[in-house]
């Protein structure tokens, strides 16, 4: 088994910023993304949960890839989280089918 070395982010934004996090995305080089509708959880602000009702949602994107298109998207989403709430984190992982990340 084969397996090649990446970085994995996972994305927190609010919903109405995933289009322009998926156009970066595209841009830094990614070749692929998922994507998963938050509904509760807490933070700094403390708990907080999805009611549904005139809410725009919190959203994960999750992406593996290599150092350079990780390297491109941390700078711009440093730039975006100077004026919008998110947060992301890094991780080094080992994927196989490296050619597909």
């Amino acid at each position: 088994m084969q397996v090649v070395d990446r970085k994995k982010l996972d994305i927190f934004i609010e919903s109405h910023a995933l289009e322009r996090v998926e156009e970066m995305l595209g841009r830094a080089g990614f070749k692929g993304w998922s994507v998963f509708e938050g509904v509760e959880g807490s933070g700094a602000h403390g708990a907080w949960r999805q009611t549904g009702i005139g809410e725009s949602g919190a959203c994960l994107v999750v992406t593996i890839g290599g150092d350079e298109a990780s390297e491109k998207a941390l700078e711009w989403l440093s730039d975006y989280f100077k004026t919008y709430p998110g947060v992301v984190s890094v991780s080094d992982v080992s994927v196989m089918r490296g050619e597909r990340f």
